[in-house]
């Protein structure tokens, strides 16, 4: 076995590019914790797959290099419990930060000491920090609960290529939201698009619910490239670059929504009342 085929995020927040340099477009990002398996290296580089079946390039800096079963044992129990990050701060010993961690970031508690995956330790500072077996009873699967944890992105800046709440595109915030209520999306658009159940909605925007997905296609193709949580009716949650931010919108209402409208797809739904 190869025991440099897989890895783990060491850094809070390593940017997946598209080529092997560091000036290439940010594709995606990993958080700390995070298990992905190495597919080739080129110098420094690494090209990596997540759990979400993404691939592209980080550097090797990014990574602590191991084998499945390392990878496997990080997220069961190596060290502690597993635990989720909510923008939490971990502390040094001098109580200065040692490390600050975006949302979906994964660290092992053994009592009061945070196990990070190089084997440095600290303590809880800011934000927080939720063992991996509370996280469906915090994060329930409901289209009310999705939309309140959306909610708590309003404000978050547009950043292509982003996936947690220091920056988002549309995808990336929809996938992050997703996963803490259960379910693993795909990163791209067109590819969340083929998940959930399809929803009529030929008798208007009212027949969407709090929680579906909104797709909507290019203005020159029926390729699909954005996505937005339906807030019921007309109201969407989405990042959009137009926004600059996570915003609310309404579609055929607000300047943006009035264009959307004319280009939206189809609409899926994950859960079923």
């Amino acid at each position: 076995m190869d025991e440099a085929a897989h890895g783990l995020i060491r850094i809070a927040l390593a940017p997946v590019r598209s080529e092997p340099n560091v000036r290439a477009e940010l594709i995606s990002q990993e958080p700390l914790g995070a298990a992905v398996t190495v597919l080739e290296r080129e110098g420094e580089w690494v090209e990596v797959r997540g759990e979400d079946g993404y691939a592209g390039w980080m550097s090797d800096g990014a990574l602590r290099f191991c084998d499945a079963d390392l990878a496997r044992a990080w997220w069961d129990e190596l060290g502690g419990r597993p635990a989720l990050s909510l923008d939490a701060t971990i502390l040094d010993d001098a109580g200065s930060p040692l490390v600050r961690l975006p949302w979906g970031a994964r660290v092992a508690v053994d009592g009061e000491t945070i196990v990070l995956p190089d084997g440095r330790r600290g303590r809880a500072g800011e934000g927080r920090l939720i063992a991996w077996t509370s996280v469906a009873d915090l994060f329930p699967g409901s289209g009310p609960a999705v939309v309140d944890t959306a909610f708590s992105w309003i404000g978050v800046p547009y950043l292509w290529g982003g996936r947690t709440r220091w920056g988002a595109d549309c995808s990336g915030f929809v996938q992050a939201v997703y996963r803490l209520h259960g379910f693993q999306l795909p990163r791209d658009s067109h590819q969340q698009a083929e998940y959930g159940e399809p929803v009529d909605h030929d008798g208007g925007l009212n027949e969407l619910q709090p929680g579906d997905l909104v797709f909507f296609h290019a203005t020159d193709s029926n390729r699909i490239v954005h996505v937005g949580f339906s807030l019921g009716g007309p109201a969407i949650l989405h990042a959009a670059v137009g926004n600059g931010a996570v915003q609310t919108d309404r579609l055929g209402e607000t300047e943006l929504g009035s264009r959307l409208v004319r280009r939206l797809s189809g609409v899926r739904r994950f859960f079923w009342s």
